[in-house]
C-alpha cells in the first residue's frame, strides 16, 4: 500500500456517529478520516430516499460532488442550510456553482437523476463515506425506518422519539416487539458510487429505558445475547456487535480491495 494516506471525508455532523466510526476504523492502515466540519459552506443533503441505502448513496455522492466543485471554483465559504422538505433548495444552490469549460461558465448539476456507479475512480484524491441508519420494528411495519432521527417530528430529539415509539407499542407483548438496527454505508467519489454495504443487529424493544450510554433508541433496544440494552452495553463492547460495526467490517474489506487496486 502506498505511503501517502487516503483521506476519506466522513459525511456527517453527528458527533456520536463520527466518534463511533473513528473508533471502529482506527486501525485501518493508510487511511485518514476527515470530519465534515473541516469544510465550510457545505449544505445539508436532503434525505428523501425511501431506503437507508438510497439515502447513504445520495449523501455520499452529493457531498463528494459539492466538495470537488467547491475546490474547483473557490466559492466563498458561507453557512448554508437546506430545508429537509425542499429539494429545490439544493437545485437552486447547484445553479449558482459554475466551472469554466472552453472559456465559458457552465452550470453544473449536483443531483443527476441517476447516480452513476463506478468500480474504480480515476483517482482517490476525494472520497466521501456516508451512512444512513435507523430502527425497524416489525409490528410497526418497519417504522420508524428512514425517519428514525425525526420520528416524533423534530430531527435529533431522542427523548421525543423514544416516547412516541413506546406510545405506538403500548399493549404490544414482548414477543411481538422484534426490531433491528440497520446501517447502510456508501463510499463515493465525484464520479459516482463505488460501493454500498449493509449491517444489521437483531433485538427487541422493551417498555422502559435502561442505561445511560449510547444515543437514540439505544436505551430501549434489548440485545438478547448479552441480556442488556444498547444503552447498558459499554461503548467498546457495543462497537463490536452494532449494526454500524457490521457494516464497517464490510466497508473495511471493500476499502482494502479498492486500495490494493491503486
Amino acid at each position: 500500500m502506498p505511503d501517502n494516506p487516503v483521506n476519506i471525508v466522513v459525511g456527517t455532523n453527528n458527533r456520536h456517529k463520527l466518534r463511533e466510526i473513528r473508533q471502529i476504523l482506527s486501525d485501518v492502515p493508510g487511511v485518514e478520516l476527515v470530519g465534515l466540519s473541516a469544510y465550510t459552506g457545505v449544505p445539508d443533503v436532503v434525505e428523501n430516499a425511501d431506503t437507508f441505502a438510497g439515502n447513504a448513496q445520495k449523501k455520499a455522492y452529493e457531498l463528494a460532488r459539492f466538495i470537488a466543485l467547491a475546490g474547483r471554483v473557490g466559492f466563498a465559504s458561507q453557512s448554508t442550510s437546506m430545508d429537509d422538505e425542499d429539494e429545490t433548495d439544493f437545485e437552486a444552490l447547484s445553479a449558482r456553482r459554475y466551472r469554466t469549460v472552453s472559456g465559458r461558465q457552465k452550470k453544473v448539476s449536483l443531483t443527476p437523476e441517476r447516480m452513476p456507479k463506478v468500480t474504480r475512480p480515476a483517482n482517490l484524491d476525494l472520497l466521501v463515506m456516508a451512512d444512513d441508519s435507523g430502527l425497524e420494528v416489525d409490528v410497526l411495519g418497519g417504522a420508524p425506518g428512514v425517519i428514525s432521527a425525526r420520528y416524533a417530528g423534530k430531527h435529533g430529539d431522542d427523548a421525543a422519539n423514544n416516547r412516541l415509539l413506546l406510545k405506538n407499542l403500548k399493549g404490544v407483548p414482548p414477543e411481538k416487539r422484534k426490531a433491528r438496527f440497520v446501517c447502510e454505508i456508501a463510499l463515493a467519489s465525484p464520479e459516482g458510487i463505488l460501493f454500498t454495504v449493509r449491517g444489521t443487529v437483531e433485538g427487541r424493544i422493551i417498555d422502559e429505558e435502561r442505561g445511560g450510554g449510547g444515543f437514540g433508541y439505544d436505551p430501549l433496544f434489548f440485545y438478547p445475547p448479552l441480556d442488556q440494552t444498547f444503552g447498558e452495553i459499554p461503548a467498546e463492547e457495543k462497537n463490536k456487535i452494532s449494526h454500524r460495526s457490521q457494516a464497517l467490517a464490510q466497508f473495511h474489506a471493500e476499502l482494502e480491495k479498492l486500495l490494493k487496486s491503486r
